[in-house]
């Protein structure tokens, strides 16, 4: 039976894609069907790795320290939060820092920045081995073991919502950038909250692109405390896509599943060779 968490955060990614698609967001940016493809089956392989690395993550805590389960569950609801939501939302910021500049850990990451939008749809795209290696997913397993499950459910629906609010495909918060009212509560919020307006420059190649900061996940303030913080004012980057064209060709299997799939050769123009 499917967690509060789980309900919350599939109703609103489903929402937001119907909402995009009434508003017309999928007529102004048309993608190919390997690219939906990617997005959908990514969010079912979501529901599968993570209970698996939760579980795996909760024997281990089981088989270390066992005397030490539910030894948390007494302690007051909001310091238990902080425990399971911070250090949570800190390790991401530190995994996706590093996937992005270490070429042997990109190619784990990698499928989430190969779509050529910015929408709804691809807030969980991932190559599978991206879900086992997050450790927002083993750290919720441990402290399901030491009796947090509550707050483990609360901050899986607050980092999964937002996730998808961060991924929409609308660029109404340009406005709140310029409007004399909004401009000064947008940019103390962002030096918190990560916002769409932000993150869509991190996904972006070209003008208005941050490719190498802003890889906070919910907090902003990661960013800014160590100094990969980028304010770009909602800017629209000039493309999305990764910059290397054989890449950006595989089949939609390479995508989720390497390193079982592998590369295929792509012809390439004599120009290109070097490239």
């Amino acid at each position: 039976m499917p967690t509060y968490d789980e309900i919350i955060v599939t109703s609103l990614f489903l929402g937001f894609m119907l909402w995009e698609y009434f508003s017309g967001v999928y007529l102004r940016y048309v993608r190919l069907e390997k690219e939906w493809l990617v997005d959908i089956i990514s969010f079912g392989q979501l529901g599968v790795f993570k209970p698996i690395v939760m579980f795996v993550a909760f024997s281990l805590g089981a088989f270390l320290v066992p005397e030490s389960q539910n030894t948390l569950e007494d302690l007051p609801f909001w310091v238990a939060f902080l425990i399971v939501f911070l250090p949570d939302d800190f390790s991401h910021y530190w995994i996706h820092r590093i996937a992005h500049q270490f070429p042997s850990i990109w190619p784990l990451h990698r499928t989430h920045h190969t779509a050529t939008v910015y929408q709804a749809s691809i807030s969980f795209r991932e190559n599978w081995l991206w879900f086992v290696v997050m450790p927002g997913f083993w750290w919720q397993g441990l402290m399901v073991y030491f009796g947090l499950i509550e707050q483990v459910l609360l901050a899986s629906a607050i980092i999964g919502a937002h996730d998808v609010w961060l991924h929409n495909g609308s660029t109404w918060d340009q406005a709140l950038y310029k409007k004399r009212f909004t401009r000064g509560p947008i940019k103390i919020f962002e030096y918190i909250v990560n916002t769409p307006g932000l993150h869509r420059g991190h996904h972006g190649l070209g003008r208005g692109a941050v490719p190498y900061g802003n890889y906070a996940q919910t907090l902003f303030i990661w960013d800014v405390l160590f100094g990969t913080a980028t304010f770009n004012k909602g800017e629209i980057p000039e493309y999305y896509a990764v910059t290397n064209s054989n890449v950006m060709s595989q089949s939609w299997y390479y995508h989720l599943w390497w390193p079982f799939v592998k590369k295929r050769p792509v012809k390439q123009e004599k120009c290109d060779e070097a490239s």
